[in-house]
């Protein structure tokens, strides 16, 4: 379904929530132009797609350009991963709408709390309404 555009971008790009437009070894090449996701391979983005819902694109005519997903049981808690925008189109509120399309999202209307992480881009997110609740963070690394 096509979800809301970003504001103030040169030229719209369209953004959606079909599965089936994914392309990808265009993702594969998105998540390499990020520091904290390079070496990721087909099946295992693959995988990770058919385990996140909704699954978020933006597109500038054929080009990848944004990216995020979702995993969330639809009702209490939803987390958002991977908001990456391709590098020649930063700037352009394209992360800022990835986002919003989530929050908006019909199928995560219902959820009370939703979680990132980050580790440099704090700023950004607290602009979209998120707060810093380092109390609440634990991990377990396998």
């Amino acid at each position: 379904m096509p979800l809301s555009p970003a504001p103030n971008s040169r030229r719209q790009p369209e953004f959606t929530d079909d599965r089936a437009r994914i392309d990808l070894p265009q993702l594969v090449s998105l998540y390499e132009a990020t520091w904290w996701a390079q070496g990721r391979v087909l099946a295992d983005v693959q995988r990770a797609i058919d385990h996140s819902h909704p699954v978020i694109t933006a597109w500038d005519g054929p080009e990848l350009v944004g990216f995020t997903r979702v995993i969330s049981d639809l009702t209490y808690r939803a987390t958002i991963w991977d908001v990456i925008v391709r590098p020649s189109h930063r700037g352009r509120g394209i992360g800022s709408a990835l986002v919003r399309n989530v929050l908006e999202h019909p199928d995560l209307r219902r959820v009370t709390q939703f979680f990132l992480l980050t580790l440099d881009r704090h700023a950004f997110y607290e602009r979209l309404g998120f707060q810093s609740e380092r109390e609440m963070a634990m991990v377990l690394r396998r």
